[in-house]
């Protein structure tokens, strides 16, 4: 009985398709050699990015690293502009809040700027001298600190203007409390000395004298016994004219009188 041609194709093997696993192993090649591509760009892209990152109460200024996440904190070119870029408290809108991320140096500078500003108009007005101190580096800080917009430049030089006023008024009340200082030691000195100064009686009284007008101008008037005399302005110097020299007569020069040679009438011969 002859074979069916059903059955004959059945058992026919198929041929087996060369070059089956060179593809496949090409196809996975080119699937890694993308993805690699995707990486690393990705990874570029976050190593230009800047960050403002919050950790333990201080705000972090950092820069993304080469790879598709995470951040070290920022190193400037120079070594000598570190100083700009040290961490400082975090304001309230950066605490329990995710990294903030920038494109370029430029807006980080702005938005860095921008907080330094916000803390340096409480601290420098504060009475604490640790505050106060803080609000000045601040202010230094945002001096030198690069990319700051026209309107944060004014509010800068705007604060620089009111710690002019706070300096000059402490420096002020400095000299009271330096003068308080000085005539307490003199007291000293004549009470205890051994009397080698004997012009201590002499200091004590000269800085009572200041400490009178001091106290008096804090009250808003001098002393009855305190005179201002404005400075005499100086006398200009008087021109000493040269004085001309004798007149020179000279009509004998001019006519000069010749000595006779005839022999007198009256002498004799």
């Amino acid at each position: 009985m002859p074979e069916q041609p059903e059955a004959v194709l059945a058992a026919t093997p198929r041929p087996k398709r060369k070059g089956g696993g060179f593809k496949f192993m090409f196809v996975v090649l080119v699937i890694l050699a993308l993805g690699g591509v995707i990486v690393y760009l990705l990874s570029l892209m976050n190593s230009k990015m800047f960050f403002l990152e919050q950790a333990d109460g201080k705000l972090y200024v950092k820069q993304g690293v080469l790879f598709v996440t995470g951040s070290e904190p920022y190193n400037p070119a120079e070594s000598k502009d570190a100083w700009l870029y040290e961490p400082i408290d975090a304001p309230e809108d950066y605490k329990n809040a995710a990294p903030r991320q920038f494109g370029d140096l430029a807006s980080l500078h702005q938005e860095f700027g921008r907080i330094l500003i916000k803390q340096a108009q409480e601290l420098v007005f504060a009475d604490d001298d640790a505050k106060y101190n803080l609000g000045k580096a601040h202010l230094r800080r945002l001096r030198a600190l690069p990319g700051l917009t026209g309107q944060q430049h004014d509010l800068v030089k705007a604060l620089r203007a009111d710690l002019d006023y706070i300096e000059a008024k402490r420096a002020y009340l400095g000299v009271e409390r330096i003068l308080e200082a000085a005539r307490s030691k003199f007291v000293e000195a004549k009470t205890y000395g051994t009397g080698r100064f004997s012009d201590a009686e002499k200091w004590i009284g000269k800085i009572d004298s200041l400490l009178v007008s001091i106290r008096a101008t804090k009250a808003g008037k001098l002393p009855p016994s305190v005179e201002i005399i404005p400075p005499v302005p100086p006398a200009e110097p008087k021109t000493v004219e040269p004085t001309p020299p004798p007149a020179i007569d000279d009509s004998a020069e001019t006519n000069p009188v010749t000595p006779s040679l005839a022999p007198r009438r009256n002498e004799g011969i």
